[in-house]
Order: C-alpha cells, then sequence, then structure tokens
C-alpha cells in the first residue's frame, strides 16, 4: 500500500462529513492495540513488519491484511468525498488512494508508507530508534509552543484561536520539508527518513483538527472575522484551508466564498490563484496556474496544466492576471529550497 507523496506546496483537513457508507471500513483487528480514543499512535511500528523480509507468516497476514484494509478504506473515503463534492454541484472522480475524511484510514495509511530507503527491518528499526530523541524532544518544543499560548476557547479572539492552530500547522511543517532537516548535525540519512515519517504522520494530526476548527468558522461566520483582522490574519486562515487535502469538498466551500472578495480586491488575488490550482488538481486533475508542483527526475515542475496552460506564454498570462511571477521565476524561487534536487 502507497500513499502519494506530499505535493510540493505540502497537502494537508476538515470537519467528517457524512459518509456515503453506512459504516466506515475497520481496521485488522491485530491494529486495535495502536488506535486510542480514535486515534492511531505507531508507537514501534512493529505492525508493518511484514512489509520486510525476514517476516514470520504471522506477520506477512498482517502486511496482507493491513494492505487491504487500505485499499478498501481509501476507495470508501474517496466515494464518499465525491458524494460531498456532488453536493456542492461538483463531479469529481478524487484520487483514491487517499483517506479523506476517515481519519483512521489516512493516519494508518501514512504511517504504513515506509521510505524506500529501508530495505531491511533492522535498517528501519535501527534508524527509528536513533531518531527518538530528536522526534521527542521536537515534539515537546511544539506541545509547549502550543501551551505557552495559554489558550481558552470561550474566552480567546479570533486572532488567537488562530495563532493557535497556526503554530503546530508551520512548525510541522518545518520538520517535514526535506531540506529543513539538513541543516541538523549529527543526523544520518536513515535517520532523517525516519524522522521525516513521524512527523508526517504528526502533521496529518494537526490538519485534522485545524480543518474541523477551520471548516467551523467558515460554516458560521464566513471570511469576515479573518478578512477583518487584517492581511496576514487572513493569509493565515487561507493557509490552514490550503492543507485541508484531507477534504476537497470544505476546500470547495472556502473558495466560492473567497471568490467574491478576490474580486473586490479585499483578498489577496495571488492567494486565491494557489487554493483554485489545489482545488481544481484534487478535482479535475488539471490546474490551470501552474502554483502546484511536482518532482521529476529531481526537477521541479508543474502538475497537469488545463487546456493552454503548457503554454508559457498563456499560462504566463494567466499568473499576471493574478499578481503571480512568471512561471520559471515560480519554480527557481522553489528551487532554491533544493539544491540536491527534489
Amino acid at each position: 500500500m502507497t500513499m502519494p507523496q506530499f505535493r510540493m506546496l505540502y497537502h494537508f483537513l476538515a470537519l467528517g462529513t457524512c459518509s456515503a457508507f453506512l459504516t466506515a471500513a475497520a481496521p485488522p483487528p491485530f491494529l486495535a492495540t495502536y488506535i486510542h480514543n480514535g486515534n492511531f499512535e505507531a508507537g514501534d511500528y512493529a505492525f508493518i513488519r511484514g512489509a520486510f523480509a525476514g517476516a514470520s507468516t504471522q506477520q506477512l497476514a498482517n502486511w496482507k491484511a493491513l494492505q487491504a484494509y487500505g485499499t478498501l478504506c481509501m476507495k470508501e473515503a474517496a466515494h464518499s468525498e465525491n458524494e460531498e463534492l456532488k453536493k456542492l454541484g461538483v463531479n469529481a472522480q478524487v484520487d483514491e488512494e487517499r483517506g479523506y475524511q476517515d481519519h483512521l484510514c489516512t493516519q494508518i495509511a501514512f504511517a504504513s508508507d515506509v521510505p524506500a530507503n529501508f530495505k531491511t527491518w533492522d535498517a528501519f528499526h535501527d534508524a527509528l530508534a536513533r531518531s527518538q530523541p530528536y522526534f521527542q524532544t521536537y515534539k515537546s518544543a511544539v506541545n509547549m509552543a502550543v501551551r505557552s499560548l495559554d489558550s481558552d476557547a470561550n474566552k480567546d479572539t479570533f486572532e488567537e484561536q488562530l495563532t493557535l492552530h497556526t503554530v503546530p500547522d508551520q512548525m510541522w511543517r518545518f520538520v517535514m520539508m526535506g531540506a529543513a532537516l539538513n541543516d541538523v548535525s549529527g543526523i544520518d540519512a536513515a535517520t532523517r527518513s525516519a524522522l521525516r515519517m513521524q512527523s508526517i504522520l504528526e502533521g496529518v494530526n494537526v490538519d485534522w483538527v485545524n480543518s474541523h476548527w477551520g471548516r467551523h468558522i467558515l460554516e458560521t461566520q464566513g471570511w469576515s472575522p479573518a478578512i477583518k483582522a487584517g492581511r496576514k490574519p487572513a493569509m493565515l486562515m487561507w493557509l490552514l484551508v490550503q492543507h485541508a487535502d484531507e477534504d476537497p469538498a470544505f476546500q470547495v466551500m472556502a473558495l466560492r466564498k473567497l471568490e467574491p472578495l478576490a474580486k473586490s480586491g479585499q483578498f489577496s488575488k495571488q492567494n486565491y490563484a494557489l487554493l483554485s490550482d489545489r482545488v481544481m488538481l484534487a478535482t479535475t486533475g488539471k490546474q490551470h496556474y501552474g502554483s502546484q508542483l511536482s518532482c521529476r527526475d529531481h526537477q521541479l515542475a508543474p502538475y497537469s496544466m488545463d487546456k493552454g496552460g503548457d503554454n508559457s506564454k498563456i499560462l504566463d498570462a494567466r499568473r499576471s492576471e493574478m499578481n503571480l511571477p512568471p512561471e520559471a521565476a515560480y519554480i527557481e524561487h522553489f528551487r532554491k529550497s533544493f539544491p540536491q534536487g527534489c
């Protein structure tokens, strides 16, 4: 079972939507010890032992059951998300390799996506052990940063609540970006991979919480609190929506509410274009402004474009209308973060 690697502007969820299925696919029974209060905690990662050579018969059986669960739960989740999109008038066929609103499915799928550079269980397990001091220290730092905000949901202003959700979003994404870990001295490539793998799972959980909050705000108050708070708060609210890739229906709703604000100059046209590409790519497999980048042969390039987008002059004209730089300059900006290639 595999999960697509994060797109370059990093994906990452929203209020649970009503599933078209009466019940979601249940995780295999052997995973019960990893599930606490509805959340999956990867722990020692022993549940993926069957993915490596030398596994026992039972470990192989568990791995096959895990793969079967992943295929089924992601298919069901995609169907449910398509149904939610239909309610919004969007006839889409979303990717069937995401967990969408089945949070357990999403957590387990990401936790089971072992980096390809680990060829043996011992190599993976040793790297995981070496990564723990770094991971636990950083996790404590994130938790302390959030705790220092002394949040009270009943008393906090919108800006204070927004900060509470933005801090963990940005702190975990800093670690998930591969280049950020290159600056950590004394850490080898395998340990770095194990550290990033665990950090991605933390990011998944943060996005789940953030998108619940974001959906509640936009459904009950719209973009008004963010717009009234100023340019930076509006951008941060947009950032949380941009990272809610596990619920394209939520992103569609947010984008529609944002459109008149972008047209009237109350919201950044650039950020509107970025979210528009995000939504288009998730629901149609194409984008309009070339903002979503992939890695091809260690080089950055835009994901599939809609009609005319492969023509650089047409694409740059579109981007200019949204106050975006030419595509070549945009790619070069991100390339600087990946001097060794993406």
